[in-house]
């Protein structure tokens, strides 16, 4: 019990203070601020879809314009690896973001396989906290694969599609 209450709210902490305005131009921009991305995205990737939605869009910019411009982080986001992306579009962020977090911990891996798998554990994770996602049967599909620990099986017969 106590692990779960440390887990919560360690979940619910808040995010990290970004900056109001922020350019990146070059590699050494980038490295500068690669420290707040990754607090942002161990936030992004532990704290409920459902809480805080405005500082979690404004964090989710962030990351993603630091994303888009990165010289050393570089994702291939595959959607055959995501079943839920028609009804469920919300969870492609938390995909990205734990793509990301894991390239950045990582980075010497580059396997889609691997990095898929990442993606959709945090997908998993959050959308398993959500009453409203596990209605849909391509979610529960994913959470059940997720807590029997066949992820990346699971992942693997998705992008092969």
């Amino acid at each position: 019990m106590l692990l779960l209450a440390l887990t919560m709210e360690g979940a619910m902490a808040q995010c990290p203070t970004l900056p109001i305005s922020y350019s990146w131009t070059t590699a050494n921009d980038y490295a500068k601020d690669e420290d707040l991305i990754k607090k942002t995205l161990v936030w992004l990737c532990n704290t409920p879809l459902g809480h805080d939605v405005q500082q979690r869009s404004k964090a989710n910019a962030y990351v993603l314009e630091w994303l888009a411009g990165s010289p050393t982080v570089k994702l291939d986001v595959k959607t055959t690896g995501m079943p839920f992306i028609e009804q469920h579009p919300e969870l492609l962020f938390p995909l990205i973001h734990g793509m990301a977090l894991y390239v950045m911990q990582h980075p010497k891996e580059k396997d889609t396989l691997v990095l898929h798998t990442e993606g959709l554990k945090v997908a998993a994770r959050l959308a398993e906290q959500s009453k409203e996602l596990n209605k849909s049967a391509d979610v529960k599909r994913l959470v059940r694969k997720a807590k029997a620990g066949k992820l990346k099986e699971y992942c693997a017969e998705l992008l092969a599609q």
